[in-house]
C-alpha cells in the first residue's frame, strides 16, 4: 500500500523565470550565440545528467572554488553543444559566468497545485526530496508550497545528494514509511529513478519535454495531471 510520494523538486515541480532558454539565449547572444529552444533542452539533458553524475561520486556544494569553476565550464560546454558541437571551454565558462548575472527565480510549474490538492486529499504523506544547498522550509516557503507539501528534505540537510541512499531514508524516516510505501517522483533517471530503485521505493519518470522516450517500463509520464491514475496501478 502506497503511504508516501515524494519529489525531486526542478524539473518536476517547478522550473525557472525567466526560462532556462530565455536566460542562455540572452547570455549566450553576448558572444555571438544563436540558441533555439530545442537545442537548449537537449543541451541541457546532457549537462543535467553530466551533475547528476558528479553529484553521486564527489558533490558539487562539496568542491572548491576553482574545481567548481571547472565543473560549471564543462556543464555550460555541454548546454551550447548542441548548437556549437566545438565550443571551448573558455567561452562556456564566460556565457556560464554571465547567466549568473541574471535575474531568474523558480516558480512552481501550472499542473502541481491541482494535482498535490488531489494527492493530499486521498491521505498521502507529500514529500520533497531535492539536492539543493539550502533548507527545505526555506524551499517550501519561498515556492508557496508549505500547506500542500508536509515536508522537504535537501541535501544540505541529509548531508548526501541524490541517488544516495541516505537523503532517501531520511525522506522516508521522517514520513513515517517503509520505502516500498513510497513512490518517488522525479525527472532524472541517475538521481531520481536510480536512486529511488537502489533503496526499494517505486519510482515514476516526468519527462516534461519527452527527451526520455526510449524508457518503456511503463512509469513514465510527460505532465504531473497524468501522476493520480498512474499511482492507482502501483
Amino acid at each position: 500500500m502506497i503511504k508516501a510520494i515524494t519529489f525531486d523538486l526542478y524539473g518536476t515541480l517547478a522550473g525557472f523565470t525567466p526560462s532556462r532558454y530565455e536566460i542562455q539565449s540572452q547570455a549566450a547572444a553576448k558572444f555571438g550565440l544563436q540558441l533555439t529552444e530545442e537545442q537548449v533542452l537537449r543541451g541541457y539533458f546532457k549537462a543535467d545528467e553530466f551533475m547528476s553524475k558528479q553529484n553521486a561520486t564527489v558533490p558539487i556544494r562539496s568542491m572548491g572554488s576553482n574545481e567548481k569553476l571547472n565543473f560549471f565550464a564543462e556543464y555550460e560546454r555541454l548546454i551550447l553543444s548542441e548548437t556549437e558541437p566545438k565550443i571551448g571551454l573558455k567561452t562556456s565558462l564566460n556565457v556560464w559566468k554571465e547567466t549568473q548575472n541574471m535575474s531568474y527565480s523558480l516558480t512552481v510549474f501550472d499542473d502541481v497545485r491541482s494535482v498535490l490538492k488531489t494527492l493530499k486529499a486521498r491521505g498521502f504523506v507529500l514529500a520533497v526530496i531535492t539536492n539543493m544547498n539550502t533548507t527545505g522550509p526555506e524551499i517550501l516557503h519561498k515556492l508557496g508550497l508549505t500547506d500542500q507539501i508536509d515536508f522537504a528534505i535537501t541535501s544540505l540537510e541529509a548531508n548526501a545528494e541524490k541517488p544516495d541512499k541516505r537523503i532517501f531514508q531520511m525522506a522516508f524516516n521522517k514520513a513515517k514509511c517503509e520505502p516500498e510505501e513510497n513512490v518517488h517522483v522525479g525527472d532524472q533517471i541517475l538521481s531520481d529513478i536510480n536512486g529511488a530503485k537502489q533503496v526499494g521505493s517505486n519510482y515514476i519518470l516526468i519527462d516534461r519535454y519527452s527527451l526520455n522516450e526510449t524508457f518503456e517500463d511503463g512509469r513514465r509520464i510527460t505532465s504531473l495531471l497524468q501522476l493520480p491514475a498512474l499511482i492507482n496501478t502501483i
